[in-house]
């Protein structure tokens, strides 16, 4: 990227102004502003200072409100996740008992979500309260409001030097509409074709100008019916297996732990008969496909799960401008959202098993230790919907603010206070442990031990509620709604200043941008106490408090070196204080622009970025969560030295109980990024764009390994390693590392539990890089008699990807690595566009790259989708009839892919074709 020649050259260019005579310099400037002419200065995202240029030395992708309904998009989140920069695979609504089932957020260029900023009119969005993974703080877009948005502006790469920590992969800024004159109503509704997720939304926008006062208003309300997978017949059932050896779930399951076989079923027989009618009278006896017995089930159960939220929302906006004087004007503007969000995880997290409460256990009429697994009737002949989540979730975005121009200098002045706020309230009736396991298994019998150790305790199992269909009352006897409160917010104040001509340069005026704020941010995660307290049967939560406060200092320079060639630099000074401690990060972001000719724009940029430590990372409290698949290296060589074969150890598939906390002694996370492109517009009807970028990023945060953790316990407490060499159990290492490992370590006989728990936390570790090119092309031709054609493209491609996760280990290749789900490579869109009299139609397609299969040796893909919209205007009204999906695409087939659902639900949606009819009205003003 050239670094070295961009700093130098913008380095002595900008300090050219100082040494020369200004008094030369204006009477420069005043030949060249006669022979230049003057157009209108616009606020560009990623700048302080107001450009006449929109194309900048930062490559900025924008859509416009035009553009997105036209494509089909209903929502924010719908456009942000169709864009080819976001081709990172992300959780959401299809990620089925995830921690923000609720909510929705994207990945540009595969980074983390949390490495995006989101801004509405320049100003930050609060966290979504609750953590995405479990771990990290992030932003839902998934709440914003349609009705207002006027364009959504994309800059990728380093941004802090302008706006501060979390500017690593990129900036999206939502711009609202700033003025309107009379009113508009917008009606839309529509569904799946192959059902569910039937849709509602009305909108109300109006504006009023008077003399001195402008006032812009707007209400939107949206209903959102859920998608169920039972919804979509290609996975609807495990028979649906691509293998052909799709069997029914385990829905009543026995093992026997001294069977022949490791955990062989008991044979259920007739029992199967009591619960024949679940799952609308699928469930049956079948045998296991790999020969380890009988249980009853039904394919179906995995069908009831929803991969489409159902929503409810409302959301207000009000703006108001008032002209003070000439020179002065007041504002403020307060965007305020209630969404209502209702989902189900699916037979994941509606189950029960003795194991997480009385363990194996001794049971008389077996005659055998066993453990047990109930899955809940979640169908309409059991308890659908009982034990859905709910998460009602309040947002409001206010400022307050004066702006002006200082007498009658060129110095222009804006002093705001602003404040982002998000609370979710989430419930869910989910069953306790003592009584779940009561209601199964009654009491243990008092002072008696199984026949066989003496060491397992003895229940008589209650067979006939075991094998039941569980009704809705019964379920609420053992449960009880699990709620909790969550809250964020952000605010500060905010002084800028801006001269556009701060001195003259013989190529024109020097603009010049500073600002100071102050303010700071909270998060509070408070979940329901018993959730903590391990007293809710298979569920875990996370906690935290924490509050801090920031300080920014920040200053910007834009100057015409000659009449081809423009330096921009932007410096930036962050603080952050809390607990005693304080974080500072200096950032700064160079920039050129090269016109040799009107058309012709080459540009250049160099930045560098920071995250502050994640309020998650510095404060979570202890918050459980369930590692499966740990091996237990200890156990391993301690029963079979140290040359055991992990792989065949059987201690190498352990389920660990972990608890995650917070770090203070968490640093910035941090980040340089380069740029170089072009933009060619040969004709005002024609114009292409292309950049290459490179993120790279240290100290990214990674919570403590959990392999790491255990193989360095089992040399600790072995005194050497695999290999021989010793190891001190008194170092400090090792100290810390066994005070972190709870572990049972005079064990009496078989029932001994090994690992009890692992605490991690997070630490700066990490290391990534992504190199790439981003590339639009649009084209409008014109006609007299056949209307006017707009075609566009959109294309994005990742030449790099590398990931080190901590010192020492190799880099991985993320585009080569076969660790599914993998992230395309590729992403392109396309869309053309038909304009006639007041007819109009586009057809809009995206292209994913190929994905890795289940496999992780084949791959899958590409996979393409088209949208599809038609709309006439008669006098004020718009009739539209929108299709999104047209050919009904389903996700790429993987038949490696023979785990439930059977398809890659990071990369793809199942949700087949919508169509959606939408009227627009608009009526009063003056042009009306």
């Amino acid at each position: 990227m050239q670094r070295k020649m961009l700093v130098a050259a913008i380095t002595a260019t900008l300090a050219l102004p100082f040494l020369a005579s200004q008094a030369w310099a204006q009477d420069q400037g005043q030949e060249s502003a006669e022979k230049t002419e003057q157009l209108e200065a616009v606020t560009v995202t990623g700048s302080l200072i107001r450009r006449s240029q929109v194309e900048t030395a930062s490559p900025v992708i924008t859509i416009t409100n035009e553009e997105i309904t036209k494509k089909g998009f209903g929502s924010v989140s719908d456009v942000l996740r169709a864009l080819p920069q976001a081709n990172g695979v992300v959780q959401g609504a299809q990620t089925s008992a995830s921690f923000t089932q609720g909510a929705e957020t994207l990945s540009l260029f595969g980074l983390d979500p949390g490495f995006t900023l989101y801004l509405i009119d320049g100003r930050p969005m609060a966290d979504y309260p609750l953590l995405y993974n479990g771990s990290g703080n992030f932003v839902d877009i998934s709440s914003i409001p349609m009705a207002m948005v006027e364009r959504i502006d994309i800059l990728p790469g380093n941004q802090s030097a302008i706006y501060g920590s979390d500017a690593i992969a990129g900036v999206v800024n939502i711009v609202l509409k700033q003025k309107m004159d009379g009113y508009a109503l917008n009606l839309r509704v529509g569904g799946y074709s192959e059902g569910g997720g039937d849709s509602q939304r009305l909108q109300f926008t109006g504006g009023n100008s008077w003399e001195r006062f402008n006032l812009i208003y707007s209400l939107e309300l949206r209903n959102q019916e859920p998608i169920y997978r039972f919804q979509r017949s290609w996975m609807d059932s495990t028979l649906d297996n691509p293998n052909g050896r799709g069997q029914p779930s385990f829905n009543y399951l026995v093992r026997d732990l001294l069977g022949e076989v490791a955990d062989d079923f008991v044979d259920p027989g007739a029992w199967c008969d009591r619960v024949s009618s679940a799952y609308g009278g699928t469930v049956r006896r079948f045998e296991d496909n790999l020969g380890r017995g009988y249980a009853c089930g039904s394919p179906l159960t995995n069908g009831y799960s929803s991969i489409m939220n159902d929503r409810r929302s409302a959301n207000g906006y009000v703006k108001g401008v008032f002209d003070i004087n000439d020179n002065t004007q007041a504002y403020g503007s307060l965007m305020y959202n209630v969404n209502t969000v209702e989902y189900f995880a699916g037979s994941s997290y509606s189950w029960w098993g003795s194991g997480a409460g009385a363990g194996p256990f001794y049971d008389p009429t077996v005659g055998s230790i066993i453990s047990l697994q109930h899955v809940f009737d979640s169908s309409q002949t059991g308890i659908f919907g009982l034990n859905n989540s709910f998460d009602r979730n309040k947002t409001y975005v206010g400022q307050l603010g004066v702006r002006g121009t200082i007498g009658d200098s060129n110095w222009d002045y804006d002093i705001y206070y602003h404040r982002s706020d998000n609370v979710v309230r989430s419930k869910q009736l989910r069953p306790l442990g003592a009584l779940v396991d009561r209601f199964f298994l009654g009491d243990p019998v008092a002072g008696a031990t199984d026949p066989f150790f003496g060491a397992y305790p003895v229940y008589n199992v209650n067979w006939d509620r075991f094998y039941s269909v569980i009704t809705p009352d019964q379920y609420r006897s053992f449960s009880d709604y699990i709620s909790g409160e969550s809250h964020t917010y952000t605010q500060k104040v905010n002084a800028t200043v801006t001269n556009l001509s701060l001195f003259e340069l013989p190529a024109g005026p020097v603009g010049f941008a500073a600002l100071v704020e102050a303010g700071n941010q909270l998060w509070d995660d408070s979940p329901d106490p018993r959730l903590i307290a391990g007293e809710v049967w298979g569920a875990s939560g996370t906690q935290g408090y924490g509050k801090r406060d920031r300080y920014a200092i920040a200053a910007e320079m834009n100057a015409p070196l000659t009449s081809m060639l423009t330096a921009t630099a932007s410096a930036r000074y962050d603080q952050y204080k809390a607990s005693g401690r304080s974080d500072e990060k200096f950032t700064y972001k160079l920039g050129l622009e090269f016109r040799p000719a009107d058309s012709l724009l080459l540009r250049g940029t160099y930045a560098t970025a920071f995250r502050a430590p994640d309020m998650a990372g510095l404060y979570q409290g202890e918050s459980g969560f369930f590692a499966p698949g740990m091996t237990d290296y200890y156990r391993c060589r301690e029963e079979f030295g140290d040359n055991v074969d992990m792989n065949a150890c059987r201690y190498n598939n352990e389920q660990v109980s972990g608890i995650q906390s917070g770090n203070l002694d968490l640093k910035n996370v941090n980040a340089k990024s380069a740029t170089i492109g072009v933009v060619w517009a040969p004709t005002a009807n024609l114009a292409f764009k292309a950049d290459v970028y490179e993120i790279k990023i240290d100290d990214q945060v990674q919570s403590r390994s959990l392999d790491e953790m255990l193989q360095l316990e089992a040399d600790c407490r072995r005194g050497a390693t695999v290999g021989g060499s010793p190891v001190d159990i008194n170092s400090p290492n090792c100290v810390a590392v066994l005070g972190l490992i709870d572990r049972n370590l005079n064990p009496t006989g078989p029932n001994e539990s090994g690992i009890n728990s692992i605490r991690t936390y997070p630490i700066n570790v990490s290391k990534e890089k992504v190199r790439g090119i981003t590339a639009n092309a649009q084209y409008r031709l014109q006609t007299d008699s056949a209307g006017d054609f707009v075609f566009g493209f959109d294309y994005n491609t990742l030449l790099k990807h590398e990931y080190v996760t901590y010192p020492g280990d190799p880099t991985i290749n993320e585009l080569t690595f076969l660790d599914f789900p993998r992230d395309p490579k590729w992403m392109a869109s396309a869309s053309v566009s038909w304009n006639y009299g007041g007819f109009s139609t586009t057809l809009y397609g995206q292209r994913r790259g190929k994905t890795l299969a289940f496999n992780e040796v084949n791959t899958i893909g590409p996979w393409t989708t088209y949208n599809a919209s038609v709309s006439y205007t008669v006098d004020d009204v718009t009739l539209s009839l929108i299709s999104n999906n047209v050919t009904n695409k389903r996700p790429p087939r993987d038949r490696s892919n023979t785990t439930y659902p059977y398809y890659d639900s990071f990369n793809y949606d199942a949700y087949g074709r919508s169509i959606f009819a939408e009227i627009n009205y608009r009526f009063g003003g003056t042009g009306n």
